[in-house]
């Protein structure tokens, strides 16, 4: 990863100047502090005494994206309840979906980036607060922000990203419904450990809460609801998810 650093020395730089900067530079290694965290803040110190400054600006993150930056995204994802996938400093799909459902939270554009609006709001987040207080594992899909939180014991533990019901009319079998994902408190119902091929399209390891209607994996999980009524997370939320979400799992759909 390269940043662009400014330097502004106030004279002809000197080899005495030189070795100030490299102690000053050796002191921050020993209290713990790299110059990646320095710049991540977008401000590198000079040593006491100089005046060489430095500046560079955070680079914006998107997919595709790799270094510790990335890393330090995925650490702070981690921590706010969300699901990056491995923290290997990769940018890859289930960062790129964590963003997403963290933007959403926070009411914000939901591309998926990390800028300067989204980076701000990492470091001063709103909490998401669930509408139930229970003992175990529990679900809560909120309609109007797309996302599903996973309360255990009361407490935020985990928040998806997902799409629901378009409120698109559709025909099947010359029944023409709307495409809505039905509201209130439910429980799974039955679960299939494999791929479902429905009239409507395929299902991953779906666990259905109302009737036909479940939580499942799928391929396209857009960032505004997009389903003729189930709840879709990604293919990898749900291989996350599915060994935990046991018959009777209380599920609440809400706006």
């Amino acid at each position: 990863m390269r940043h662009s650093l400014s330097l502004r020395p106030a004279g002809p730089t000197s080899r005495i100047r030189q070795r100030v900067l490299a102690a000053g530079a050796s002191l921050l290694v020993a209290a713990g502090v790299t110059l990646g965290m320095v710049l991540e803040a977008g401000v590198a110190h000079a040593a006491p005494g100089s005046a060489v400054t430095a500046v560079a600006t955070p680079r914006t993150l998107r997919i595709g994206m790799t270094g510790p930056d990335v890393l330090a995204l995925q650490r702070r994802l981690i921590g706010l309840h969300y699901v990056p996938g491995a923290l290997n400093g990769v940018f890859g799909s289930s960062t790129f979906h964590a963003v997403v459902a963290f933007q959403k939270v926070q009411g914000i554009g939901r591309d998926g980036q990390v800028g300067p609006v989204t980076r701000a709001k990492l470091a001063s987040p709103v909490a998401p607060r669930l509408t139930q207080r229970r003992s175990g594992m529990y679900l809560e899909v909120n309609l109007t922000k797309q996302v599903l939180v996973i309360g255990y014991n009361s407490a935020v533990f985990r928040i998806l990203d997902v799409s629901t019901g378009n409120g698109q009319p559709y025909t099947v079998n010359g029944v023409t419904r709307i495409a809505r994902t039905p509201v209130g408190s439910f429980r799974i119902q039955r679960k299939i450990d494999a791929w479902r091929t429905s009239t409507l399209g395929r299902l991953y390891r779906p666990a259905y809460f109302y009737g036909g209607y479940a939580i499942h994996g799928s391929y396209s999980v857009p960032s505004y609801p997009a389903s003729h009524g189930c709840v879709r997370v990604t293919i990898a939320n749900m291989d996350r998810m599915y060994p935990t979400l046991k018959i009777g799992t209380p599920v609440k759909v809400y706006r």
